[in-house]
């Protein structure tokens, strides 16, 4: 491990690589820690090849009081269980040094549940990584009741060093941003699959060739000002009766999940060439994304 300031990713999960890359790639020795000790080195061997250069910067250990010794940054992330988490964080928190930011990788949870389990709530907040984490062009900072401002100035910072533009979430509500869009979308997918008014190709292309294109160069929001907010208003009133509303979850999703059926039968066995695939569209869309910048979005 070089020196310099030091962060500490807890948890060995599909994650913790790809944010320790990120973490790397800003010039911080990173250490894994992870309750397996075999995990855990394999989670950073994985993101020593993610770290392009910076990988020497990266080791792993136990979640002991060692690990946390000196660290500026601690980042959770493990399992998405709300008790699991808390037990963790009043755990580690004694551990860390009193100037520490802790920051939670949630993708759902309150920030305000995860805090109660804190001496010290003003350093604690969520930072929220898009995966693939050491691709994706924005992460999400999410203050909970009692973050203090400081602890958001070093988020947001962080976000520019790591080349992520910050998205700062003003309330403290389960989803954030990236989700609760995401997930309302796929609502609306499923509900269409399932009412045969389109099928899976058709639904996907929808989005991969139609709206995704369109969003990249301007958000939905400045989508609905270039086609004029009195169009978007009158289609507003006539689709929302229809669209997909309820609180359940898709019968389709659940009955595939179920079965481990996919969707789209191509995905299964197309990972690699997906995932590269999807890594060229990322760094497509952050050159865009830093031209749209330039005129103003």
């Amino acid at each position: 491990m070089t020196d310099g300031p030091r962060a500490v990713v807890v948890g060995a999960g599909a994650m913790a690589p790809e944010i320790a890359a990120c973490l790397a790639g800003t010039g911080t020795a990173v250490r894994i820690a992870g309750r397996d000790p075999g995990r855990a080195a394999a989670a950073a061997e994985a993101a020593r090849g993610m770290a392009e250069g910076t990988g020497e910067r990266i080791d792993a250990g136990p979640i002991d009081a060692g690990a946390f010794a000196g660290a500026a940054l601690v980042v959770e992330t493990i399992l998405e269980d709300l008790e699991a988490k808390r037990e963790l964080l009043a755990r580690i928190e004694p551990w860390c040094p009193d100037a520490t930011v802790i920051a939670t990788n949630t993708s759902s949870l309150r920030i305000a549940d995860l805090a109660d389990a804190l001496a010290r709530p003003a350093r604690f907040a969520g930072l929220h990584f898009l995966k693939p984490a050491h691709l994706t062009g924005v992460v999400e900072v999410v203050p909970g009741p009692g973050t203090d401002d400081a602890t958001v100035a070093v988020l947001r910072g962080l976000a520019g060093q790591m080349g992520k533009a910050p998205l700062l979430v003003r309330a403290d509500e389960p989803g954030f941003i990236w989700n609760r869009i995401q997930f309302a979308v796929l609502r609306e997918c499923l509900h269409m699959l399932e009412a045969g008014i389109a099928d899976a190709a058709d639904i996907d292309a929808a989005v991969s060739d139609g709206l995704a294109p369109r969003w990249t160069a301007a958000g939905p929001l400045a989508t609905a000002d270039l086609g004029g907010l009195p169009t978007f208003a009158r289609v507003s009133a006539q689709l929302n009766p229809h669209l997909a509303a309820g609180a359940g979850v898709s019968r389709e999703l659940t009955a595939r999940a179920e079965a481990g059926a996919p969707l789209r039968p191509w995905t299964r066995d197309g990972g690699p060439a997906i995932a590269a695939l999807r890594a060229r569209a990322l760094r497509a869309g952050r050159e865009i994304a830093a031209a749209r910048r330039a005129i103003g979005g």
